[in-house]
């Protein structure tokens, strides 16, 4: 029997200047495009510009979360 709830698992990622270190304001819409290449509608930006939200979908068990991101 399927628990009657879902679960989901979110990574929050801040995107860095390689050089300098520093927070990136605005990564651009090639640098998205390429995170939505890799990871297609897993992948969205936040309201912070410099970060980044990668999310499995809802699954039944954490196992499966977890496996989903393993990938």
């Amino acid at each position: 029997m399927r628990p009657s709830f879902t679960l989901g698992i979110e990574e929050e990622y801040l995107v860095i200047d390689r050089a300098t270190r520093d927070l990136v304001p605005e990564p651009g819409e090639a640098f998205m495009a390429a995170c939505r290449a890799a990871l297609g509608d897993q992948v969205t930006a936040e309201f912070l510009q410099c970060q980044v939200e990668v999310g499995t979908r809802p699954h039944a068990t954490v196992g499966e979360a977890v496996a989903e991101l393993a990938r």
